[in-house]
């Protein structure tokens, strides 16, 4: 008899969680906050974000990738912006960052917000 509630309780917390917690844990560790919260809700606020809107539709996100391999980003079908050291700027969707994510080389994964002059 209580396995029945059990089993439910556990099917509408694994509903609740959001895409953060389809992530590894190595995989989440490589993102900063505010990055984490694009796959907890569908629609995050875009004023946490540097996002524009691709001619498909799909919103992709200005990001700060730590990595060695910046080719190895390229091979993956990332447009890579500029390259400094181990500073990779890329723009990217949801699903790429994901891709980006399961990389061995990439060490961290950083918000990068829009500045306006004052």
């Amino acid at each position: 008899m209580l396995f029945r509630p059990l089993v439910a309780f556990l099917i509408l917390l694994s509903l609740s969680c959001g895409d953060i917690y389809r992530l590894s844990e190595s995989e989440r560790a490589k993102l900063d906050p505010d990055l984490q919260a694009l796959f907890e809700t569908d629609d995050p606020p875009a004023n946490r974000y540097d996002v524009t809107v691709r001619p498909d539709g799909s919103k992709e996100y200005a990001i700060i990738v730590r990595t060695s391999e910046a080719d190895e980003l390229r091979k993956e079908g990332i447009t890579v912006g500029s390259v400094f050291g181990d500073v990779v700027t890329v723009r990217v969707t949801r699903e790429e960052l994901r891709r980006i994510l399961s990389l061995p080389s990439v060490r961290a994964v950083e918000n990068s917000v829009k500045s306006y002059p004052h």
